[in-house]
């Protein structure tokens, strides 16, 4: 009897917490990552891919790093991200702008370690992938 009744309060207390992680699960998302779901509910909203990130995640729009005094000497400032659209990099931030948020599906900011390893140099403020259908 006893193991029953205490199988029996054990469910009545781990299956609340159970459903409310799976509630927490479906909410969270990740900081680096717009998803398709998130781009299709403001898929209507906005026009182009630039919209749209600054719209769900502004920050992949600032300017990542730190201003070294080689830089500041040669009058280059902090650096911006650089946009890679299906594998292939197409340059700066302004490019967004020339993607229609119809054919986005995914976007991701990879900081400057990750891009440089996947993309090579040049990408000292992190690149902003954007995957098309």
């Amino acid at each position: 009897m006893r193991p029953l009744l205490f199988a029996a309060l054990v469910s009545l207390f781990a299956f609340p917490a159970l459903v409310e992680a799976q509630e927490t699960k479906k909410i969270k998302r990740r900081t680096n990552v717009i998803s398709v779901e998130e781009i299709d509910q403001i898929r209507n909203e906005v026009s182009d891919a630039w919209e749209l990130v600054k719209r769900l995640r502004p920050r992949f729009l600032s300017a990542r790093g730190v201003a070294s005094f080689g830089n500041a000497a040669s009058g280059r400032t902090t650096p911006y991200a650089k946009v890679v659209v299906d594998g292939v990099g197409r340059g700066e931030l302004h490019t967004l702008r020339q993607i229609p948020v119809m054919h986005v599906i995914e976007v991701r900011y990879l900081s400057a370690a990750d891009a440089s390893t996947r993309y090579g140099t040049g990408y000292d403020g992190g690149a902003i992938e954007v995957k098309t259908r």
